[in-house]
């Protein structure tokens, strides 16, 4: 009996050892040299496989950059800081890049009327499919969360108006809410920098008097914002006030001067309990 035991402890060595000796020449035959400016360009980068750049993957991506056929900024999730160690590995002194984020061109949700009582599956992509959507607003938010459940970075969530709120420090600008969003044809959704003092919370083109009997929050293109702005940063284009963010300085004017309260204070700094202005510290006014 033991020397059957003996033996089988024997095979299944022996086993073991041809096994072990087969994979260590097929990876000998087979390796695959990688060049070491991948893994360091994918050690920089996020580690998240978000999608966001268009990539399976960051090592993709990684190796992408180094080939040559994406460029340092091709991290939208990462920003600048991730952009500019990429540049650094690649030998580069710097890289051009704006940091963007995520903001919402819509402050209907509860202000906005519906045509119908929609109760099928809680989803903006569904209900846009059942005769262009329940909302009386062809450019509002239907608010079921497609873009929330979207984010891969927890960045949103909606508020008691049915609204997509942006964290705002979350947020990576990777642009994959505004991709789901069945309205983004029409960037309810729209990415903007970083630093974006106000935001436009309306969308609409059509006829202001239109607008207006569908949503009390709407711009009406009174042209008020355009005319009181002391940086020429805002104008009415097609119906709709638009913000000129090489212009905006965040003076507050436009948000102060709309009769419908559709103009937000929306990523500016604020000034923290020791007054030195921390970007970190962001204002979020009740429109956001």
């Amino acid at each position: 009996m033991l020397k059957t035991i003996l033996i089988a402890s024997a095979a299944l060595a022996a086993l073991g050892v041809i096994a072990a000796s087969m994979l260590a020449l097929a990876a000998r035959k087979f390796h695959v040299e990688v060049d070491p400016r991948v893994e360091a360009v994918a050690s920089a980068l996020p580690g998240a496989n978000c999608g966001a750049c268009g990539n399976p993957s960051c090592f993709a991506v990684a190796e992408s950059i180094v080939g040559g056929t994406l460029p340092v900024t091709a991290c939208t999730a990462g920003g600048k800081s991730v952009a500019e160690a990429i540049a650094s590995l690649m030998g580069a002194d710097s890289c051009d890049m704006v940091a963007v984020i995520s903001a919402r061109h819509c402050g209907g949700g509860t202000n906005a009327a519906r045509v119908y009582a929609y109760a099928g599956v809680q989803s903006c992509n569904a209900v846009s499919k059942l005769a262009g959507g329940s909302l009386a607003c062809s450019a509002g938010c239907f608010g079921y969360g497609d873009c929330v459940r979207a984010c891969p970075f927890d960045a949103l969530e909606l508020d008691d108006r049915g609204l997509p709120v942006v964290d705002i420090p979350k947020c990576t600008g990777c642009g994959i809410c505004v991709r789901e969003c069945p309205r983004g044809q029409i960037s309810l959704l729209e990415l903007v920098p970083d630093c974006a003092p106000v935001v436009v919370r309306c969308n609409a083109h059509d006829k202001p008097k239109a607008r207006k009997a569908t949503c009390s929050m709407c711009c009406i293109a009174c042209k008020k914002c355009e005319k009181e702005c002391p940086e020429d940063a805002i104008h009415v284009v097609d119906l709709l006030a638009v913000v000129d963010y090489s212009k905006c300085t965040g003076c507050g004017t436009c948000v102060r001067v709309c009769p419908q309260n559709c103009i937000d204070v929306y990523a500016s700094a604020s000034t923290d309990a020791d007054g030195t202005g921390n970007r970190e510290v962001l204002v979020l006014t009740v429109g956001e």
